[in-house]
């Protein structure tokens, strides 16, 4: 449950990110339907750490997985498509 809680919380915040008006992944960001379905991937997430642990250490555990996919995810992106990128068009 601790992996399947991992893969559900970086998949809320990659919709996170592209539904935000500062990425730069997509030419448009991604609508509301992308941030509602980001709210429930992180329930999800929440759901599967509270049951693969107890509730309090769950509950830290879905917050910090939201944290390094918070962070981590613009820089796999910017690993991929650099920021110099655009300028060359």
């Amino acid at each position: 449950m601790n992996l399947l809680g991992c893969l559900v919380a970086f998949a809320a915040m990659a919709l996170a990110y592209l539904s935000s008006r500062n990425q730069r992944a997509l030419a448009r960001p991604l609508g509301r339907g992308a941030r509602l379905a980001a709210g429930v991937l992180t329930v999800v997430a929440l759901a599967c750490w509270v049951v693969g642990e107890t509730t309090l250490p769950g509950i830290f555990s879905t917050l910090t997985a939201l944290m390094l996919g918070a962070v981590a995810f613009p820089y796999v992106l910017w690993l991929l498509k650099p920021a110099d990128a655009k300028k060359a068009r």
